[in-house]
């Protein structure tokens, strides 16, 4: 099946240059992998200049809308219907079409009409994330609602579901209804040669310049916002400054909660033992994980990180690092019972202390090898390219064996989409 060149939409509300980096690793990579294997992508995303992530890999379009100010309302409204016009214009010509929550809604009357016609172009949903909003409460209940009803609109005529990981699937066929049949998953993904990027000379002026030799230095790299246990983190190399414990945390990232780390610094005098860093290009990541001896991840049990796949997770196995993680489903999924990582007994200050502590006592029984390898074998773009691929070819194959090749429906439709 793979000699058929597939016409792959993905559609997907992200303003590049804003939400770049995140798209990178979930959405585009994998998609201009496909691209590179001969399949015709076009991806319409938001973008702020005509510039904003422009890429040169054959077969790959990537569609701007440009939107002259980042208004989350209105310029949502303004993308959907200018993807609207585009995809009535278009919908007959694509084999597969892949939409991500924010853009069901608008798009569903004429993708409605078209399946009344033909069983192509198949609609997956992409969902990267349980509905994780920290606006006000009108907001958050917006937020909610939209993603509600995408999911119900999409279980009712969306060929597949992708999520980030199987056990955000398996929550929301309990809680949303949707077919077991129906769900498939898309996890995040970073590149083998993640770690080709870190220059070990960078890496050691660097380590230098944060004054790290001599102390275990535990680096947190990613969005500074409430509710990922960045206080509580930070709370905890309080308490080890106090034991005399030679460790050393090294905050990357920048984020709504970035101000108030600052201060809670500077009020313990804790200047010495939390160096607060960034934010910096993404390309300068590997620089920073590469200076420092372990990677920590204390995201809490709840509902918004439990069933994730984080990046940032995936860029520390790249590397060859080990990791201090929190004991929640994303992170099992991932790594298992792989010598890679410490899991902490909780994610309160004294439970991370603790962690630091056993991860110092027990720090040579890790094994760098193992985490490239969990990478390499299931988390690479070229990985889940794989797996999308199969999936979309059994998918447009098996709407032909069911006597709704494209063509032979156009003509018999009474609908012209």
């Amino acid at each position: 099946m793979s000699h058929k060149v597939l016409r792959i939409l993905a559609i997907e509300y992200a303003v590049l240059g804003l939400t770049h980096l995140y798209l990178e690793s979930t959405t585009l990579k994998p998609l201009a992998e496909l691209a590179r294997r001969g399949h015709q992508v076009t991806f319409f995303a938001a973008g702020a200049s005509k510039s904003a992530g422009r890429r040169s890999v054959p077969g790959f379009n990537l569609e701007l809308v440009l939107l002259p100010k980042e208004f989350p309302v209105l310029s949502l409204l303004f993308f959907e219907l200018v993807v609207f016009w585009r995809l009535l214009r278009s919908i007959a010509h694509w084999d597969a079409i892949i939409l991500d929550s924010n853009s069901v809604p608008m798009l569903f009357p004429v993708l409605l009409l078209r399946r009344l016609c033909s069983r192509t172009p198949i609609l997956l949903l992409h969902i990267e994330t349980n509905v994780v909003d920290e606006g006000g409460r009108l907001r958050s209940l917006a937020v909610s609602f939209l993603a509600v009803l995408s999911t119900k609109l999409a279980s009712i005529l969306f060929d597949k579901v992708l999520f980030i990981s199987p056990m955000l699937g398996e929550l929301y066929q309990k809680t949303h209804g949707i077919s077991a049949s129906k769900i498939a998953v898309w996890p995040s993904s970073v590149e083998a040669s993640f770690a080709d990027s870190a220059d070990e000379t960078k890496a050691d002026l660097l380590r230098k310049d944060l004054e790290l030799s001599g102390r275990l230095a535990v680096l947190y790299h990613g969005t500074l916002t409430r509710g990922r246990g960045i206080i509580e983190l930070v709370d905890a190399f309080r308490i080890l400054r106090e034991e005399s414990v030679k460790v050393v945390l090294v905050l990357l990232g920048y984020g709504i909660q970035r101000a108030a780390i600052s201060r809670y610094v500077c009020a313990n005098h804790l200047e010495e033992v939390v160096k607060l860093r960034g934010p910096v290009d993404h390309s300068e990541v590997p620089r920073y994980i590469a200076a420092c001896d372990v990677g920590i991840v204390p995201l809490p049990d709840h509902i918004r990180w439990r069933y994730q796949c984080p990046i940032k997770v995936l860029e520390f196995l790249a590397m060859g690092k080990p990791l201090i993680v929190s004991d929640i489903p994303a992170h099992r999924w991932i790594i298992g019972n792989k010598p890679v990582a410490l899991y902490l007994r909780g994610t309160d200050p004294h439970a991370i202390a603790d962690g630091v502590r056993a991860f110092l006592r027990s720090a040579k029984g890790f094994d760098p090898t193992l985490g490239k390898r969990i990478v390499e074998e299931r988390f690479t773009p070229e990985k889940i390219a794989d797996t999308l691929e199969s999936q979309i070819l059994a998918l447009v194959y098996g709407s032909s064996r069911q006597g709704h090749p494209a063509k032979e429906n156009d003509r018999k439709c009474m609908f012209r989409i």
